[in-house]
């Protein structure tokens, strides 16, 4: 609850529920209708106010002192989510963050990407077995995929991986109002919540990924064990579902728009803004949470100091006071400011460098294989409290090397 008073006066209030199943069907109807209200709007269900526009909230995001991580709306401890950088600031954030970069840094990327695309190769080579196969984008590629290498270079056990779909699932849901909906995403989440726990343990992992090299940084005394633990934990949760919500993203935009699949055949320089604009149109996160001990003044308008805040990214994502047709997939979009599709600041996604190296690559080997892309059916979309993401792709492709 607010220390202050209940809503500032300037601030417009609505009673639209961004929790409600109807909300949760159609996201960017719901957050859009709360986009147009303000740059800030007090939800009042749920005592929160929601930054809602793409200046404002990059705006905010810069401000880590003015709204701090280390408290948000719905928030209780979850075995899905634990508290390490994600809800800490410097100078601790500095140092477990720097953990994660150096992780993260061009010595291994160079690695990752190579195993990436000996994946996406193969992957390829298996799916495209006649000149035109039906595939479902979020099962035989983005979940093929992601399934294999991300876990890999984690260093994690094949056995058993099948059980991190529920738990990125769960970890999509772990905050938001308490509702049946909830309850039985976390409870379908326990069984993979189990798996992880024993398989980021030391030794369990294979000694030269990821999860070894964090525990490494543990025996140099740069971060304690039960970090380094939990760091291993936090890579995994942050980059495996936002991964395959936005590979399948990227491939329903194209089944949507062929004429933009030519595009980047003819131009296949334009692969990494292809990705970009891809999470720019559809986040694989909907939101963020943040606090304001000391209040904060937002385009003109005070929320009181002690309030709750989610800051809207896939509301802003589609904000026409920073996108030209902000509904359209523009692979060659010019886009000065970037998007907050991985958050933007000082919390900004670590995992996001992983996210690209995947999806891009992935993408490169399906230009040099695939004349041609299309829909094959109406795509479906998961209900999630935080996380927006396919659970159905139908796709042509028409086999054509370049």
């Amino acid at each position: 609850m607010s220390t202050e008073t209940t809503t500032a006066p300037s601030i417009p209030s609505t009673d639209i529920d961004p929790f409600a199943m109807e909300s949760l069907r159609d996201p960017f109807a719901a957050d859009g209708a709360v986009r147009e209200l303000g740059p800030v709007v007090y939800i009042a269900k749920h005592d929160y106010y929601a930054v809602t526009r793409f200046t404002e909230i990059r705006k905010g995001l810069r401000n880590w002192r003015t709204f701090s991580s280390t408290d948000r709306p719905f928030y209780e401890d979850s075995e899905f989510r634990p508290r390490i950088v994600l809800f800490e600031e410097p100078p601790a954030h500095t140092r477990t963050k720097s953990a994660i970069m150096d992780v993260l840094g061009p010595k291994n990327l160079e690695w990752m990407g190579q195993y990436f695309k000996e994946q996406a190769d193969a992957l390829l080579d298996r799916v495209l077995d006649q000149d035109t196969v039906e595939v479902d984008g979020y099962q035989d590629l983005a979940t093929a995929y992601v399934l294999k290498v991300f876990p890999d270079v984690i260093g994690m056990p094949t056995e058993g991986r099948e059980a991190l779909l529920k738990f990125g699932n769960a970890t999509t849901n772990a905050f938001g109002p308490a509702s049946e909906l909830r309850d039985q995403k976390l409870a379908s989440g326990g069984e993979a919540v189990a798996w992880v726990e024993q398989n980021i343990n030391r030794d369990a992992l294979t000694g030269d990924g990821l999860g070894a090299q964090l525990y490494a940084m543990a025996d140099e005394g740069r971060i304690s064990g039960p970090e380094a633990r939990d760091l291993v934990k936090t890579v995994f949760a942050a980059g495996f579902e936002s991964t395959t919500a936005g590979i399948a993203a990227m491939l329903r935009a194209f089944g949507d728009h062929p004429q933009e699949w030519l595009k980047l055949r003819q131009d296949p320089e334009l692969v990494a803004k292809a990705w970009e604009e891809s999470v720019r149109l559809y986040p694989p996160n909907r939101f963020g949470g943040r606090w304001v001990p000391d209040g904060a003044d937002v385009a003109g308008h005070r929320i009181p100091a002690g309030a709750k805040v989610l800051m809207m990214w896939l509301g802003a994502a589609r904000d026409p006071r920073e996108f030209d047709q902000p509904d359209e997939f523009i692979i060659d979009r010019e886009m000065p400011n970037g998007h907050l599709s991985f958050g933007f600041g000082l919390h900004t996604c670590a995992g996001n460098l992983v996210a690209r190296l995947e999806a891009t690559t992935l993408l490169r080997s399906m230009v040099e294989r695939v004349a041609g892309v299309e829909s094959a059916g109406e795509p479906r979309t998961g209900v999630n409290y935080q996380g927006f993401a396919h659970e159905y792709v139908p796709l042509r492709l028409r086999r054509g090397s370049l």
